[in-house]
Parts: C-alpha cells; structure tokens; sequence
C-alpha cells in the first residue's frame, strides 16, 4: 500500500468521497459542510491529481448552495444544501455528478417539514418547476427562467441562478429559502427568502465536467425527468460512483423513503429515464453495483443492521432488478463502494458491528466449462484499510494491478486518499 494522504480535512468539515479516474486525471469530490449533520451549509468540492494521486491540486469549489445563515452551530439549518456527490465518465469522456439538493430544511433527518405540494406542472406537453405564494397560488418556472400564473400568464418575475427571484429588475430573495424578504445586498454571502417559494423536497442536480474536472457546468435540476408520483418528498443519490456499462449505458443509484430505483442514460448524460419502481434490496437505501461478464447488473445493498450484504441482479440492463441470496460479505448499515477488475470484483465497506475497521472485500468470477459466467466468488480474505474509524467511501481502478480509495476515516473530519496495489 501507498502511503495515506488526507485530502480534506482539518479546516472544515468532509464527508461524502466520490472519485472517479477520467482520462489520466483523478477527480476527487465531497461534501464541505459548517457541521457534522446531514443538514446545514454543505457545498461540493472537488480536488484534481495528474500524477496519478501522487500529488494534488486545491480545493476548488464546484457549486455553493443559498443560504440565509452560514453557521457551524450544531441545529442550524437555515440554509439550503447540496448532500451525497456520485460521479461517471461518460464515454464522451465527459464527468457526469449527480448530487441531492433541498431547499431550506433539515431534509430527511427531520421529514415532517417536507411538503407534498406538487413540484412540477405541465405546459405545451413538458412538465416545469411550480413556486408557490403565501397564499398557495402556483406559478410555472419556464426554462429560460420566465415566472408565468398557473393560468399561463405572464408575470414581472424571472428566475436567474441557483432560484434567485427578480421582479423585473429588482432581486427579491431566493425561491429555496424561508423567511421573508430582505434587504438586496449583492457583497453578501448569505440572502434571503423570496416571496415566491420552491416546495421543500428533495431534488436532483446534475453537474458536467468536459475537461477532467477543472470546470463544471452550472446545476442542471432533472428531477422532473426521472420523478413519479410514488416516490413522495424524497427521492435521492446514493453517493460513490454510479456504473457505465460496457453498451455505454450510464446507471445511477437512487433510492426513496420506500424503496431503492435508479435512473440511466444512453446518452452520455444529456437525457436521463427512469426505471419502473422495483426493490432491489431487503431495505430501501444506498447501493453500488457491478457488470459481470454476461452483462447482467450485480448491486449490492445497504444492510439495515450488521450482516451479509442484500443481493439483487438485472439481467436486462438495469431496467428490473431481481432479489438474489445475499452474499457473505458482512458489514453495518453503511455505504459501500463496489468495482470491477477484469474478473475480479472489489467492494469497500466497514467490517466491524459499527463504522470501523475499512476492509476491501474480494469476489472473482467463475464459469462454466463453455466458458459461461456462472456466478461470483467471494474470497475470504480481504485487503485490510484501516482500524477504527471507517465510513463512507468509493474506489476506482488506477491501472491493471492498481485500484485506489477515497474515504472517510473520522467522524465528519477527514476524507483520505490511498493506491492499492492488487496483483502482488
């Protein structure tokens, strides 16, 4: 193993690793936050390294969120917020991030204050973002930003930003905020609520980088394209990588309040469509998967308590998913992080009863004598990470006989790079 480098920490806090290897760029992305909750102030950073992780760039911020208080008290949650990064190249060589977004709130950590309003409303056959007044009139959010009634007419609103309300030209505060209007004040980090308000939920963002992640585009909300009614006030990333296959499909995990689903493209992230609502897993939360040799999708869950790890498997290319036995690999309620090598398969995760001991669990694929895939292996050794603490992380593959790890490795403090060597 390569030595261990801290690649967030210290002056903030971390959490939430996603990292992907694009071109010969690694790209390392999390959550920067004011306080070590799943609410409050977090924005999206990310760190480059061209040397193959050997040496890295700075901390650069990709999107910040609106707030109304920048606080590092414990229950502050008077700001908007960005959680859960996961990556993919795209075969256009593109970086695709998906990312949940709520308004001000303490999202699912506090759920009785999401709200079932209806986010989006049809207009000309698309369907659009709706705000509402105090009085629960909706208004329809066109995509070049124009505000019309619900009954189509105009109105001297527009939107610009990241839900920044004008009245004609004057700022009038920021959709995904509470409170009343303030006082405009463009020096201000923080603003204020506008008139005019966005439904607290959860929402999708998609951020794309076409230069191995030194610039990114401005948040594109597509939740609209892969929401259903079913799904309630949340529906949101589960973070790591998601999966490319090898026809080029894009495959991101998601999960609701009642199951776990995913979404896809097929073209290099410009378009996204939904699969129907199946279970993939014995409990309805983050998961990570694999394509094996006969291009059926392995995904492995998130146990609800210390145990072997849920097993399902798409033999359709991601559209069902069918329970499987689960695998022997055990872990607590946690993150993983799983990777494909050849005929090797690797999956990160604790292996303590609690968020400790980071191991590297290994499968390999067997066949028949025809040379058909059969099944998965797992090995039971297992490359050892760290002892104590060990939460969320996500691997990607270095090179041939190289995977490398980005993880957390204390309590909403550090997030830690290391290269792994394989084939010793």
């Amino acid at each position: 193993m390569s030595e261990k480098q801290c690649l967030f920490g210290n002056e903030a806090v971390y959490r939430i690793p996603s990292l992907v290897k694009a071109g010969k760029t690694l790209v390392a992305v999390c959550n920067r936050e004011t306080n070590d909750n799943d609410y409050g102030y977090m924005e999206l950073v990310r760190r480059r390294s061209e040397d193959g992780g050997k040496t890295w760039g700075d901390i650069q911020l990709i999107a910040a969120p609106p707030a109304r208080e920048i606080s590092k008290d414990w229950n502050s949650s008077k700001t908007s917020f960005f959680i859960d990064p996961c990556m993919c190249v795209a075969d256009n060589g593109d970086i695709i991030l998906l990312v949940t977004f709520f308004p001000e709130s303490k999202g699912i950590m506090d759920k009785k204050y999401l709200e079932k309003k209806t986010a989006f409303a049809g207009f000309d056959s698309k369907l659009y973002p709706v705000i509402y007044d105090r009085d629960g009139n909706y208004y329809i959010i066109l995509d070049d930003g124009r505000v019309l009634t619900s009954t189509k007419s105009k109105t001297p609103f527009h939107i610009e930003g990241l839900g920044e309300l004008y009245k004609d030209e004057e700022y009038i505060g920021n959709i995904y905020l509470n409170g009343a209007m303030g006082k405009s004040d463009r020096e201000q980090k923080t603003t204020f609520g506008a008139p005019l308000k966005a439904p607290k939920r959860s929402y999708i963002f998609m951020f794309k980088s076409s230069d191995e992640g030194k610039t990114w585009s401005k948040g594109k909300d597509i939740t609209r394209d892969v929401l259903i009614d079913e799904d309630g006030a949340f529906l949101g990333i589960a973070p790591g990588s998601a999966l490319k296959t090898e026809s080029g499909r894009i495959i991101f995990p998601l999960y609701t309040l009642k199951n776990t689903v995913c979404i896809y493209s097929d073209d290099n992230g410009e378009t996204f469509k939904r699969n129907k609502r199946t279970p993939y897993t014995e409990n309805t939360d983050e998961w990570c998967a694999i394509e094996a040799p006969d291009s059926s999708i392995y995904s492995f869950g998130r146990a609800s308590s210390f145990g072997k790890t849920p097993l399902s498997i798409s033999r359709d290319n991601g559209i069902t998913f069918i329970k499987d036995k689960k695998i022997p690999i055990k872990a607590p309620k946690c993150q993983k992080s799983a990777l494909r090598i050849d005929n090797e398969v690797f999956i990160s995760h604790p292996s303590g009863k609690k968020r400790e001991n980071g191991v590297i669990s290994k499968g390999e694929f067997a066949f028949d004598k025809k040379g058909n895939f059969k099944k998965i292996n797992w090995s039971k050794e297992q490359i050892k990470i760290n002892e104590g603490f060990f939460a969320y992380s996500c691997l990607t593959r270095i090179d041939n006989e190289t995977i490398a790890i980005l993880y957390e490795d204390a309590p909403s403090a550090h997030i830690v790079f290391e290269k792994i060597k394989i084939n010793n």
